[in-house]
Formats: C-alpha cells, structure tokens, sequence
C-alpha cells in the first residue's frame, strides 16, 4: 500500500530482492518497484517461462543471478527427490470439446465425476500414498466429490477452495502438517507462495494445460523436511492434449533440446534422473505417449495453435519477446519454420495491409536479422547500438569509432555478459577502458562483428571506408514498423544467446 511504501525514501534501501519475480509487470509489483531505487534490484522466480505479458527480467537490469533446473537442485540435495508414477487415465478426452485453451467444464465434470472415476483415483492413491497428500484438481465440483469418495473410506481428508467455510488456510496447512488432516483437496490455492515442506505425497486428477502451473504444483512437493526421503506424484495421463509434453518437465534443458536418451521399443524420452529419484509409468501410458507423439500436429499448425493459446492469453498479439519468454514452442522455432516472427504473422494473416507491405519489401533483411550467425553478442550489440539512435535514424551507418564505448559498457556492466562473451585471454586485458584499450575495442570491432556480418553470404549490411550500415534504403513511411521489428529480432537474439551461453536465466 501506498502509505506503506511512503514510510521510506525511495533510496533508503541498497539492495532489494523480490520473490515470484514472474508477477513483476503486475500492477501491485511494479508500484513498488517504481517507487524504490535501490542500487541492486534482485529478482527471484523458479518459473521464468511466464512473464505477465512483459519482459520482467529488463525490470530489474538482467539480475536474475542464476537458473538451476529443479533436477539439478536435487542432485545438489537442495530439493527432496521424487519417485513419479504416471497412471493411465480412462477419461476419453478427445469426446470432450476444447474451446481453445481449455476443455468444457461440464463435460469435463461429467467424465470426472463418475462413481468409477473416483474409485480408480482412489486405488491409485492407496497404492502410491505417503502420509501427506494434496490432490490438484481441476474444479471445485471435482475436489468436493474426491473429499466424499476419500471420506467414506475412512480418511481425514479436505476440500479446500474459495467456497470452504470454517477453516482458514492457514488452519487447513496447520492440520495437514501436524498429522491431523492425511489429504487436502484443491484447486489452485496452492500453485504458488505456499511452502509446506510435510508433503510427502502429490496427486493430479486434472488434465495439464499449462506446463507452468505443473512446474509450480511439483514444486509444493519438493520441500525438505525432516523425516521425508523424497515426495511421491501421482500423476494421471490420459489422452487430453499436451499429455506427451508434460514429462519434458522431468529433463533438463539440455536433454529436451537434444530429445534425450530413447526407452528401447517405446518412442518416448527418458529423463537423464539423479539415482535417488524414479520415474515409473504404466504400459498403457507408455503405449499412450508414443501414440500421441507420433500423431503430434504438423510443425506448422503446433506454433500456430501455440501462438494463439498465448494470443488468447494476453488479449492481444504477443510481441516477439514475449513469444520467446512466454510461448510453448521455443521461439526459435519460428524464426526457423518462417524465416522471421514477421513472417510467421504474415503466413498466420496477423499482419495488416500496411504491414504486409513492409514485410515484403524488406522480408530479406528480417531473415538475415534473425539468421546470421553468432558465437558472441557482438553483431546484435552493433544492431543495438543503431537502433538506440531511434526511429527515423537507426537505418544510418555507423562507425565502430563513435560505437566503442557503448561496445565496451555493454559488455561490461553486467557481469554475467562480461563472464560469457568478453573474459577470453585478449578480452581480460580490455577491461579497463582508456585510450589504449579504446583503440583495440575500435580494431575488434571493425574485425569481428561489421567485417564479419558483412563479409557473410546473404547479408544485408556493408562495411565500406569504415563505415557499417544497411546495404538497402529504409522508406520513410516504412521506418516505425521496420524499427518495431528490428528491436524485437534484437532483443530477443541478445537474451537468446546469454540464455544458451550461461543459463542467466
């Protein structure tokens, strides 16, 4: 609140860290945010995929001070590990009809249920169960009538939602971890900003439609605590769809990028686990997955139908970096299936008529944007460094001369860019900027990035006499919508890179 906020000076604190970093562009958050100058604003999040429609990471300069995948904070043994036994789940979903980025809830509900439904829930449970559950569930009809199933076999178990009466929250998680509830029912009070380290036991009776939400309901299971091994999931798979995508979230990044080790016969990933963990899944599902992978939508209509779930999410056409931050499909996938986010607009019918003539005109300059080649930042700095100049003058050459100290400030600012593309054994020595060094980062410069990117077969840029420009003339009347999507390739590159590089984020 704001009288709150205004009991200190902007500048009283030096150093301010915000938890759930992912909700930063909220309104809540950023009146904070743009209240206080701290000189280090420390973002954390274990879940940097979702940013509430703006890039948050630019709202706290890049200080996102280390990703870890939850796997490897297992093997650090920071994380409890998990057994994950993948139960095959009998709901015909493919009868029930999707209206875009969900399913029917009535139909839904209907399927759910069932007398039988709930029956092969609760066997499911007796067989896997520690001694503290929570069950995720996808409404509140559904987790009132899992409460009677559990209740009439003789369970102290809850439903507990916004409809609950009589019990806080905080009273329901008192009695979970003291022993006096075994199992509380829910919907999504517990996704995110609830630590209960006791539970020992997850169960998802509900169809997976954001890997996100998943991510953030596995983690209420990870918690150490005294006396837990590890957390049990128990996690029901049917045919519902993004079922064949939701164990991607039990690989590293690298194992989803490289399609991990193959289960011999079987057509599907096998995560690359810590011993203490395992993860077990019933030959119908198996049979299930290999199914699904292999009727998965043509790679076209998948970043499509990806692209409009985050439409629809945002209200409005994503940007590109949102894509990237935000999107299903990697957003590289775009670039390489249309040549450029523009042209994947241009194929979806998202651009306007005005639009669709700037694409056309100058679609080989986006392409070579979006594909030249880079070990280091260094051409897209140079890009940058253009396109700070704004919209009616980022199209003019430059000089790597009057470039230098943006070059070298952006490099070294952030440590992490310093570390990733400028700690080589020359690059150590132009640390320190002066005169002499001046000199060299002008020489590495015209050497590298401006002799490079214009010497590359298909590229649109030159480097004549010193300078470096565009080899085309931007219209007038073509320079804000080029300009708007230049800076999206850029940023987006920039990010990219010092993603794969260094796993910033």
């Amino acid at each position: 609140m704001k009288k709150h906020r205004e009991l200190f000076a902007p500048d009283d604190f030096d150093l301010i860290v915000v938890d759930e970093f992912h909700h930063a562009a909220a309104r809540s958050y950023r009146a904070v945010l743009d209240y206080f100058t701290p000189k280090f604003l420390l973002g954390i999040t274990a879940t940097p995929d979702r940013m509430d429609g703006q890039d948050v990471y630019a709202l706290c300069g890049g200080n996102v001070a280390y990703r870890m995948h939850f796997i490897e904070a297992i093997r650090r043994e920071w994380l409890t590990p998990f057994q994950y036994y993948g139960v095959f789940d009998e709901t015909d979903y493919s009868a029930i009809r999707w209206l875009g980025t969900r399913y029917d809830e009535e139909q839904l509900l209907a399927a759910q249920l069932q007398e039988s439904q709930g029956e092969r829930i609760y066997e499911a449970w007796i067989k896997h169960r520690q001694s503290r559950t929570i069950v995720f569930c996808s409404s509140i009809r559904q987790a009132d009538f899992l409460d009677e199933v559990f209740r009439a076999h003789g369970h102290r178990t809850l439903s507990l939602h916004s409809r609950t009466g009589g019990i806080s929250r905080e009273e329901a998680i008192a009695r979970l971890d003291g022993g006096e509830l075994e199992v509380i029912f829910t919907v999504d009070l517990f996704n995110e900003g609830t630590d209960i380290p006791s539970v020992d036991t997850l169960l998802f009776v509900r169809p997976t439609e954001s890997l996100t939400v998943f991510t953030q309901q596995v983690g209420r299971g990870l918690r150490l605590a005294e006396g837990k091994s590890h957390c049990v999931i128990i996690d029901l798979i049917g045919n519902y769809r993004n079922a064949d995508v939701k164990l991607a979230l039990f690989r590293e990044r690298e194992d989803v990028e490289s399609g991990g080790k193959k289960i011999k016969d079987r057509g599907i990933a096998e995560p690359a686990l810590p011993d203490s963990c395992a993860l077990t899944l019933d030959t119908r599902v198996v049979n299930l997955l290999d199914e699904l992978s292999r009727k998965r939508l043509p790679r076209r209509e998948k970043l499509h139908r990806d692209f409009l779930e985050l439409k629809a999410e945002l209200g409005r056409v994503p940007t590109y970096p949102e894509l990237h931050l935000q999107g299903r499909s990697e957003s590289r996938a775009y670039r390489d299936e249309f040549g450029s986010y523009a042209g994947f607009l241009d194929w979806a019918g998202m651009l306007g008529e005005r639009e669709q003539e700037v694409f056309r005109r100058y679609e080989d300059w986006l392409r070579d944007a979006e594909k030249t080649a880079m070990a280091k930042s260094y051409k897209m700095i140079v890009l940058l460094y253009m396109l700070e100049r704004g919209a009616d003058r980022w199209s003019e050459p430059v000089t790597a001369e009057e470039l230098a100290g943006f070059f070298h400030g952006y490099l070294t600012e952030k440590e992490y860019r310093k570390r990733i593309d400028f700690s080589d054994k020359e690059s150590r020595g132009l640390w320190e900027w002066n005169e002499r060094t001046r000199g060299k980062v002008v020489k590495l410069i015209e050497e590298m990035p401006m002799s490079k990117w214009a010497g590359a077969k298909g590229s649109r840029v030159t480097f004549a006499d010193g300078a470096f420009g565009l080899d085309f003339e931007v219209a007038e009347a073509d320079r804000e919508i080029l300009y708007r999507w230049t800076r999206e390739v850029c940023e987006v590159r920039l990010q990219g890179h010092f993603e794969r590089r260094g796993s910033l984020f």
